[in-house]
């Protein structure tokens, strides 16, 4: 009677361990990733003949656009970072990718480098770009704050830019992400359009010997 006893004690304790091992539902988002894209100027048309080259430096992010999730800022003082949106590739290697492929486009040229390759010789131009902003603001507009700097001939020249681009109405679906993630782009094109206006009007660099 005993030994009865004691099994049917031994399987209820089972029972009662199996019982408190349930795995809870999970609450993990898989996250969608995305990348800049590069953009044609108004019309398509280059603003410079192929003779002119440039490098691109390494682009310089603030710490917290350093992650890979994508940032908001709802509020001023407060930022968010989102769990289910992501970049793809880092962001500092995204912004300098579509700023070499939209300057080769608009100065019609493939004759240029951008970091961490090395620079091409000869180089007209040495380009550095230091990103302050680069985020959605509230609910329906992206920003961007950004200076460059130009090396060329025996002076540097800085380039200040600021660009807001208003969105549609929120939405909380994906495709409102993808309108931002252009919006973005758009404003990182601008901001290759006013370089490349600024371009024109600087001497190029005496060719490295």
């Amino acid at each position: 009677m005993k030994t009865h006893n004691a099994i049917f004690l031994l399987l209820l304790a089972f029972l009662l361990i199996l019982g408190s091992c349930v795995i809870p539902e999970s609450n993990h988002v898989q996250p969608t990733f995305y990348l800049l894209s590069e953009l044609a100027t108004d019309g398509n048309k280059s603003h410079q003949n192929s003779e002119a080259s440039f490098h691109l430096r390494q682009v310089e992010l603030p710490t917290y656009l350093q992650d890979n999730r994508l940032v908001s800022r709802p509020e001023k003082g407060v930022i968010e970072f989102r769990e289910a949106d992501r970049w793809g590739e880092p962001l500092e290697e995204g912004i300098a990718r579509v700023v070499g492929l939209n300057l080769g486009k608009r100065l019609n040229t493939l004759s240029y480098s951008v970091y961490p390759h090395r620079k091409k010789v000869p180089c007209s131009y040495e380009l550095s770009i230091t990103i302050r902003r680069f985020e959605r603001i509230g609910s329906g507009a992206i920003l961007l704050e950004a200076i460059c700097e130009i090396y060329s001939a025996d002076q540097v020249t800085q380039e200040r830019f600021l660009k807001k681009i208003e969105l549609g109405e929120p939405d909380t679906g994906k495709e409102d992400v993808n309108e931002e993630v252009m919006a973005l782009s758009k404003a990182m094109s601008a901001c290759c359009d006013s370089i490349v206006q600024r371009l024109g009007s600087l001497p190029p660099k005496v060719p490295d010997e």
